[in-house]
């Protein structure tokens, strides 16, 4: 089998997060095909006992300190240069260096990166292709957060979104392939190019499956990482504009906010009656299982929204914001519901609640998309079949010969 290195500009376990899972999930897919090597930064103690566990699908796992406030230092010079903070935060120097021990014992055939910040790694590795995977295309997220922010801020996020941008054009100039989550990804990504792909997320059907309600009052749920501003402003937004209503018409009603590290904003929700923010989980299932219903009332939101996927697989009911819908191919009004203004959030929250046969056909219809179409190895199958073919063979058995690196930015800003 071909050696492939896989970077990740955060070490892909536990799978607790968005862009952890997906990672995660394409090692473990590529892992049947190539010899996979992972290599990545470590931001704390627990990243390096993460590694052990990357090792059931991994040969090999590189770790390199992260830059701590160096780093930070390094973002800033970079935004002020008029490049991407990712790349002062994750400047490659220190990981690179561990990569090319690893090289001296045998070159490797392929690269896959995931995120746009690992591009200079991936660039300065010999290879004979490499593939870049930016998931979202996040210099679009960061012109939305600089149209909602006041000075400083609008000005950092417009230099961050201009970095961004720089790297996201350098990705479709000099790697073989480029990924992204979805077509709505796609469509907004400057340069349109045969190189870009659409691969997106799947769900664990056997990890999230539905589970009975346990007796009691009524009671909806957002999940999420609850520092991730989309998140944050979307709960925040719900409960000032939606929840007041909601309560005075189902006073029984409960709203839990379910996610790790929440700002102080999102803390202050539990001062409203009926709400409740659990913090850090070690399982989000009990808490979907609990919930009549599941929430996602994002304003920004970037690629496939992962909670959704995660509720329609343990058969809840779904109702979100338009934005929160956009990278999912689902079927408004069967697979999920949709709601934008406060009014309309409210009439289909309790018009759920009310009536149950509506909810379980909801339910029912949720859980068959997601067991028809979300399947990991479905949606990973071909991301593993392009590697397959850019290193000349399905399986990566005849590989081809590896380039010199290719010009990248490793210098520091």
């Amino acid at each position: 089998m071909i050696r492939l290195l896989f970077i990740a500009h955060r070490v892909p376990y536990p799978p607790n997060k968005g862009e952890r899972l997906r990672a995660l999930e394409q090692i473990k897919a590529l892992a049947g095909h190539f010899r996979v090597t992972v290599a990545s930064f470590a931001h704390d103690r627990r990243d390096y006992e993460s590694a052990d566990a990357l090792r059931q699908w991994a040969e090999d796992v590189i770790l390199a300190p992260a830059g701590g406030w160096r780093g930070t230092m390094r973002g800033a010079a970079c935004l002020l240069r008029g490049r991407s903070a990712g790349e002062g935060v994750f400047y490659a120097k220190n990981l690179l260096a561990a990569i090319k021990g690893a090289i001296n014992r045998e070159p490797f055939g392929l690269v896959v990166a995931s995120s746009s910040t690992t591009l200079p790694v991936a660039l300065a590795v010999p290879a004979a292709a490499r593939v870049m995977d930016l998931v979202d295309v996040d210099s679009d997220k960061w012109l939305r957060y600089a149209e909602t922010s006041r000075l400083p801020m609008r000005w950092i996020y417009r230099r961050e979104a201009a970095g961004i941008r720089r790297l996201e054009r350098m990705a479709i100039e000099r790697c073989d392939a480029v990924v992204v989550i979805s077509s709505a990804e796609a469509a907004v990504l400057e340069g349109p190019s045969d190189k870009v792909v659409v691969v997106g997320n799947g769900v664990d059907t056997e990890y999230f499956t539905p589970q009975p309600r346990p007796a009691g009052g009524a009671s909806i749920v957002f999940t999420g990482t609850m520092s991730y501003r989309p998140n944050a402003e979307g709960v925040c937004w719900f409960v000032r504009e939606v929840w007041p209503d909601l309560k005075r018409s189902r006073g029984d009603l409960r709203f839990l906010i379910v996610g790790r590290d929440p700002t102080r904003a999102v803390r202050r929700l539990a001062e409203n009656q009926g709400v409740a923010v659990t913090g850090s989980v070690p399982d989000v299932r009990p808490y979907l299982a609990s919930a009549d219903l599941a929430v996602a009332p994002l304003h920004i939101a970037r690629g496939v929204q992962n909670k959704i996927l995660e509720a329609m697989a343990a058969g809840r009911a779904v109702v979100a914001s338009p934005q929160a819908l956009e990278g999912l191919e689902l079927a408004e009004g069967s697979d999920v519901l949709g709601a934008s203004t406060p009014r309309e959030w409210k009439e289909t929250i309790l018009s759920l609640l009310s009536d149950e046969a509506q909810r379980r056909g909801i339910e029912q219809a949720a859980r068959r998309r997601v067991e028809q179409d979300y399947a990991w190895s479905a949606r990973l199958a071909p991301l593993v079949a392009m590697c397959g073919r850019l290193v000349g063979g399905e399986s990566g058995q005849s590989p081809k010969t590896a380039s010199s690196p290719k010009q990248a930015a490793t210098e520091k800003c």
